[in-house]
């Protein structure tokens, strides 16, 4: 059998909530990075993870680039419009580290 990431709804703070796939067992270190309390050293790497998580989600909320919206915590049209660049750009601003390396040997 597969494990398959199934999204659930987590209630980050009273009336907060939002789609996440983080495993149900971390929700308590989610809701604690979410409502600003400091991480615990006993937990595991996972667990320090959705602290984070709801530590980052925290500080988007406070600067504006996530918004609740019907209780539901999502990402603004700003925020979403700076996450989704040009393809243009992408292609133009990146360059191979191994272009110097090209050769022919015909």
């Amino acid at each position: 059998m597969r494990n398959r990431i199934v999204p659930r709804m987590v209630e980050l703070a009273e009336g907060v909530y939002i789609e996440t796939a983080i495993p149900r067992e971390n929700h308590a270190a989610l809701r604690s990075g979410f409502a600003g309390y400091p991480n615990n050293p006993r937990w595991t790497v996972r667990k320090y993870k959705a602290w984070k998580q709801g530590k980052l989600w925290r500080k988007s909320l406070s600067d504006g680039s996530m918004t609740i919206h019907d209780q539901q915590l999502i990402a603004t049209e700003t925020a979403l419009n700076a996450a989704i660049a040009s393809p243009e750009s992408e292609r133009t601003s990146w360059r191979s580290p191994f272009k110097k390396f090209a050769f022919s040997l015909n």
